[in-house]
């Protein structure tokens, strides 16, 4: 992400996930290669929303994040929905000693893939594509993580075999209000000036006719799921 996890960029996750049910869709597409498994981490898990999803079709769930709001987040989304399964650690992903049937990793750390590898029977990672909507003018982005296609790309110069599925999901940001709207973009575009702000907001920024966010920054997410065989 392009901003630390707080009250506010919690809100913002959440809500975009209620609002497009991203995290259900892509769980959809994850579950059935599920089933011969039974442990499953999730590696930079964020506040854990796929892996809600995912509960009811695997035994065991662990998740991993450093950051401990995002884990404070997940404890209790764990607690509301009476989930038992799902246990939340905060741990850079570094030190990761133990073993599972299957890591997961998305939109986060796919340079790293082969770190994971000795850990797990499977490797799954979910990669954003080169080129879609962003959230927030691009110029302002501060760091660039590795693209599915140059992961492909990696991947197959390293030898290492993989199967990769294409999809793409609306996964936009519903906003309360244009002053919601302006802090949002604030907020993920660091030191954003006015102009650029009044700019970006009058392009994407759309009215939704809708009560409960009658904004919102439309966004189409198109990604790679990439399978990887672990070494255990």
């Amino acid at each position: 992400m392009n901003f630390d996890w707080n009250s506010n960029t919690i809100r913002w996750y959440q809500e975009a996930n209620e609002y497009s049910g991203f995290f259900k869709k892509l769980a959809g597409i994850i579950a059935p290669g599920l089933e011969e498994y039974s442990t499953f981490c999730d590696i930079g898990c964020g506040l854990g929303l796929i892996d809600l999803e995912l509960s009811k079709s695997i035994h065991k769930i662990t998740c991993i994040d450093i950051n401990r709001e995002a884990i404070e987040a997940l404890k209790k989304s764990i607690k509301v929905r009476n989930i038992t399964n799902i246990e939340p650690q905060v741990m850079d992903c570094q030190d990761i000693k133990n073993h599972w049937d299957i890591i997961f990793t998305s939109f986060f750390g796919s340079h790293e893939l082969e770190h994971f590898l000795p850990h797990c029977k499977k490797l799954i990672a979910v990669v954003s594509k080169k080129k879609e909507a962003q959230l927030y003018p691009d110029k302002y982005r501060s760091f660039h993580k590795k693209t599915a296609e140059e992961v492909e790309q990696e991947l197959t110069q390293k030898g290492i075999a993989y199967s990769v599925k294409y999809v793409s999901f609306e996964f936009g940001q519903p906003l309360l209000s244009k002053e919601d709207a302006q802090n949002f973009v604030k907020t993920q575009a660091h030191g954003i000036n006015v102009e650029d702000l009044e700019v970006f907001l009058s392009q994407h920024l759309k009215e939704t006719g809708e009560s409960k966010y009658p904004y919102i920054i439309p966004r189409t997410k198109s990604m790679g799921v990439f399978e990887v065989e672990g070494e255990l």
